[in-house]
């Protein structure tokens, strides 16, 4: 509720009733089955963006806008890729139908990591601050609560006993502990220390539990060197690091200079050869 999301939208994503959801929310239920409390507390915005019907804020879309935008991606470009034009809005109305949304999605998925051809525009998103898509997790793009992330140093809500528990436990191969409740801060340190440690992108972030797409963005915008193979416990020097996009590593390198025009950290013009927090454990 506190991300926006309709109650509908709640109860799609957990398989309950409206009005269930509803009396939990106005406290006419001092008890629910287990069953119900378990479907609440494994819910998350992804959960609900990909089981939604109707509509869901708009403030991710919003975001994704803003973002193709100071990659120089201009709004009749959107719309040629497939944005509906009522959603090429760059200020944020409460909700949209979920199939702008996943539109929105899609063209983002496809362009966030390639320059658009306008420099008119990324002058004008960098005077707007609108941030590039480095800015953001992939977790919490769509949550109001997010901030964009700048790749500053870290600095404060560390706590570097849970992150040597965290990369103990994972070198150790036991599962992460579900009780951690990770700051980006420890979130950042867990990721350069399994990455030091020779873990990939993957096994990262299953660790902490993002996609690792979140691990490739947060590795660069920080700097972080990524793992290397037969460098860990156990692993052999023929294994490999396979990424979920084998090229992602690649555009998010180029893309350096871009994000340093746009006020945040290149990419390649469209058409050469590029592809391819925040969410707490719990």
């Amino acid at each position: 509720m506190d991300a926006q999301v309709p109650i509908r939208a709640i109860a799609r994503a957990s398989g309950l009733s409206g009005t269930a959801v509803a009396h939990i929310m106005g406290g006419r239920h001092e008890q629910v089955q287990r069953q119900t409390a378990a479907r609440i507390a494994s819910l998350t915005l992804n959960d609900v963006y990909a089981r939604a019907s109707g509509s869901v804020p708009s403030v991710g879309a919003v975001r994704r806008v803003q973002a193709l935008m100071a990659l120089g991606w201009r709004k009749a470009d959107l719309e040629a890729e497939g944005v509906p034009s009522g959603q090429l809005v760059t200020r944020s109305r409460d909700l949209i139908s979920i199939q702008g949304w996943r539109q929105v999605r899609d063209v983002y998925d496809r362009l966030s990591m390639t320059l658009g051809p306008s420099q008119a525009a990324r002058d004008r998103a960098a005077a707007r601050g609108y941030p590039p898509p480095l800015a953001w997790d992939d977790e919490t793009i769509d949550d109001p609560r997010a901030t964009p992330q700048h790749g500053d140093p870290v600095q404060a809500s560390l706590d570097s006993v849970v992150v040597d528990r965290l990369v103990a436990g994972v070198s150790a191969g036991t599962r992460c502990d579900t009780d951690l409740q990770l700051t980006q801060d420890e979130r950042v340190a867990a990721v350069r220390g399994l990455s030091t440690a020779g873990y990939s992108d993957r096994e990262i972030a299953e660790a902490i539990g993002v996609s690792p797409r979140t691990v490739l963005r947060l590795r660069h915008r920080q700097e972080i060197s990524a793992g290397r193979p037969g460098t860990r416990p156990g692993s052999s020097e023929r294994e490999e690091l396979i990424p979920v996009d084998p090229t992602g590593s690649q555009r998010l390198r180029r893309s350096t200079g871009l994000e340093k025009v746009a006020g945040y950290g290149t990419v390649q013009p469209r058409g050469a050869n590029v592809g391819l927090s925040a969410r707490r454990l719990s």
